[in-house]
């Protein structure tokens, strides 16, 4: 499946994508504010806001957090990926925490390093509001079992 390359195209598929989670365990993107922001067919971009739930020591954001707008927008763009109602499991994930911040929102872009018929491996850049690189990661993820 392509990805998308309008915000419109992207705001649609990531509201069948948040309540394919939500049907699972829960609303984890609602938790982190996470939000559609930018994509252009290559790339997907998510952003989440500066909120005192979201904050570690000194109010920047909390690695929990970053790893979790990391996860998710990597999750999105693998979902996309693999093709309609394929849900990607995590097998294997790397973060580098560069540098902490406390400037909002924070912006995760996830670009397709591998994309194949039994896994996708996706890199995932955070930036803070000034663009300043706070991690970087690969996530490797697998299509769920069907249920049943």
């Amino acid at each position: 499946m392509p990805l998308p390359v309008s915000l419109e195209e992207f705001v649609l598929g990531w509201d069948t994508f948040r309540a394919a989670l939500a049907a699972g365990a829960g609303e984890i993107t609602a938790t982190l504010g996470l939000e559609p922001h930018a994509c252009d067919g290559a790339m997907v971009a998510t952003r989440m806001p500066l909120a005192g739930r979201l904050c570690g020591p000194g109010g920047h954001f909390s690695s929990t957090a970053l790893f979790g707008a990391a996860d998710l927008t990597g999750s999105y763009l693998a979902g996309q990926a693999m093709g309609p109602g394929r849900l990607p499991l995590v097998t294997q994930s790397s973060m580098s925490f560069l540098d902490s911040s406390g400037l909002g929102p924070a912006v995760a872009t996830a670009r397709l390093q591998r994309a194949g018929g039994s896994v996708v491996v996706a890199r995932v850049d955070v930036t803070d509001g000034d663009g300043r690189l706070l991690t970087t990661s690969t996530f490797t993820y697998v299509p769920a079992p069907a249920e049943g």
